[in-house]
């Protein structure tokens, strides 16, 4: 905050480790952000390990307690597509202010591997699930009075595909002092920024900077370029859908909330 920072969240999986309630205040930091997959502790634990949901939703009371804002991430898969509706009774419940929805990753071991040990089904969402069932269950949610956020991940035919390294200020801060644009090239040095003498300066190309402009039918171009395997083909031979920029979303105030 002394740095000029306007806002301030901490992620965390709701164990709080290290006593941090105890060591900021709501000076200090505005929010605690914690992350659920389910509205039943049996769905969430099979995900996220088994007392998670307990764990989560002690650490949300606890800082509501201390005065913190709260927000919580829901990961959205076939494993728990079903409940998304039923989160909005629980957060009304528990006092969480924002509820951020998220898409399990379209490409690699994460869309395809099960929760169970040696499970092979698929657990990404279809597009046509996404598009059906969650935005529904976002106004649903919303309407019990949380500010619900979520990508649009799959465009519909004919929508623009925009990227937010283009048309955003986003910064991905990491203590090693390299700053990422685009949070899917977190894992690779192809970072487009660097701190210097506390100063941040533009990184030596060939940086994820080159990539933003690049133009291709399935949309975002990080996803495409850094995430192995590939979602279902169109019957063209093009890609059967167009993929959003993940840091481009929706966002629906719940009734009576004007602010920006």
């Amino acid at each position: 905050r002394g740095l000029g920072f306007a806002s301030i969240t901490i992620d965390t999986n709701g164990y709080l480790f290290n006593d941090i309630l105890e060591k900021v205040t709501p000076a200090e930091v505005d929010a605690f952000s914690f992350s659920l997959d389910g509205a039943t502790a049996r769905t969430n634990d099979r995900i996220r390990g088994r007392g998670s949901y307990a764990a989560c939703l002690a650490g949300i009371r606890r800082a509501r307690e201390k005065g913190f804002h709260t927000s919580l991430i829901y990961t959205v898969s076939r494993a728990n597509l079903e409940e998304l509706p039923a989160m909005g009774p629980l957060l009304a419940e528990l006092g969480v202010e924002r509820f951020f929805i998220q898409v399990l990753g379209l490409r690699g071991k994460a869309a395809w591997t099960g929760c169970e040990p040696g499970a092979e089904e698929v657990l990404r969402v279809s597009p046509s699930e996404w598009r059906e069932q969650v935005p529904a269950a976002a106004e649903a949610i919303a309407r019990r009075g949380a500010r619900v956020i979520y990508p649009r991940v799959f465009l519909h035919p004919g929508e623009k595909f925009e990227c937010a390294g283009l048309v955003a200020d986003n910064y991905f801060v990491f203590p090693n002092g390299r700053v990422y644009r685009c949070p899917l090239c977190e894992d690779f040095p192809v970072h487009s920024l660097i701190f210097e003498d506390d100063r941040l300066v533009d990184a030596p190309r060939l940086n994820e900077t080159a990539f933003f402009r690049l133009n291709i039918a399935e949309g975002c171009v990080m996803n495409a370029l850094i995430q192995p395997g590939s979602p279902s083909g169109g019957g063209s031979g093009g890609p059967g859908h167009t993929i959003a920029c993940c840091l481009l979303k929706d966002e629906i105030l719940p009734p009576g909330d004007r602010s920006v």
